[in-house]
């Protein structure tokens, strides 16, 4: 195990993973949320500039990281099949035979031209200062979708054959997904929650309140979707409950389940005992407060779910606890 944390493919799996759910959170969270809260009555022109400036810098940040770690992810796999130097698998082409001649390269071809596709779309919203479209922010939106939810295609969902395998996909696809409407947009929504703090413009609190109630709502779509694939997963590659405690892989997964019972409670806490005090008549005192619990909160939820995404990265080069315990029986 400890061999395991140090081996550069799970660091780079945890960085790429990382990545891609930022950019697909943030775009998601502009789409769904940041969007909408500007077009509202009166405008916050501060917080917005700086909002945008900040979340511009983060997604592109985000962006290259997500592709110089695919194309490090596709190197360390051609190191890894030919049993050669990084120097040798460019230089001799395994990477190219890879790239080209395996399901794990085609699915990367697509994914790289996803990310592509992905700049180009999003090069108007540097242009304008932060700001895309409607059509060309549903765009984003979809590509956004797709580049995180084909990274399933790397994964064991990609293992089996038939029914089995699609459904496997289809569950890891809208895990994916939904961990970016969670997860990578916590972000974005603690980036919001600062900059309307900061300047206290006219109807900042409502505003914050506003945003703070679409995530949540957002959240609850988010969490529904990662228990019911979550389960499906787990059906495919536990291979038993007794698996959970039998096997490494099983309890690799059942911390996952820990920590993600944890960020569960922390955004109830916030539903149900902070956002309530979020209205245009609250104290400026009282809201000060509030917000800044919110966000801390919100930073707390970020590290465990970074966490879990190293967890993540690690139970992706293992094999799966079905295949351990048949191993150990």
């Amino acid at each position: 195990m400890e061999g395991m944390l140090i081996n550069p493919l799970v660091i780079v799996r945890d960085f790429h993973l990382a990545s891609t759910v930022i950019v697909a959170g943030i775009i998601f969270f502009d789409l769904f949320i940041a969007s909408p809260l500007w077009r509202t009555k009166p405008p916050f022109r501060s917080a917005q500039a700086r909002f945008q400036s900040s979340s511009k810098t983060i997604l592109w940040i985000s962006l290259a990281v997500s592709v110089a770690s695919a194309l490090a992810w596709l190197c360390l796999l051609a190191m890894r099949v030919g049993r050669k130097d990084l120097g040798d698998v460019i230089s001799d082409g395994t990477v190219w035979l890879v790239l080209s001649q395996t399901q794990f390269g085609f699915a990367w071809q697509i994914r790289l031209l996803l990310g592509c596709l992905l700049a180009a779309c999003l090069l108007p919203r540097s242009a304008s200062g932060g700001r895309l479209s409607n059509g060309l922010a549903i765009l984003a939106g979809l590509l956004a979708g797709a580049y995180l939810g084909s990274l399933a295609f790397a994964g064991h969902g990609a293992e089996g054959l038939g029914i089995e395998q699609n459904s496997h996909l289809v569950a890891d696809f809208l895990h994916l997904v939904a961990a970016a409407l969670w997860l990578g947009a916590l972000i974005p929504l603690v980036l919001l929650l600062v900059y309307l703090w900061r300047f206290k413009e006219d109807g900042w609190v409502s505003a914050a309140g506003r945003a703070g109630s679409r995530f949540s709502t957002l959240g609850i779509l988010a969490v529904g979707a990662l228990l019911v694939s979550g389960t499906i997963n787990a059906a495919f590659l536990l291979g038993g409950m007794h698996s959970l405690i039998d096997t490494s892989y099983g309890r690799l997964l059942l911390l996952k389940i820990v920590l993600f019972a944890a960020m569960v409670t922390l955004a109830g806490i916030n539903r149900q005992h902070l956002l309530p005090r979020l209205s245009d008549g609250v104290e400026a005192g009282r809201a000060d407060a509030t917000v800044r619990r919110l966000v801390q909160s919100a930073l707390v939820e970020i590290v465990l779910g970074l966490a879990i995404v190293c967890i993540v990265g690690l139970l992706g080069i293992m094999p799966p606890a079905n295949e351990m315990a048949a191993h150990l029986h």
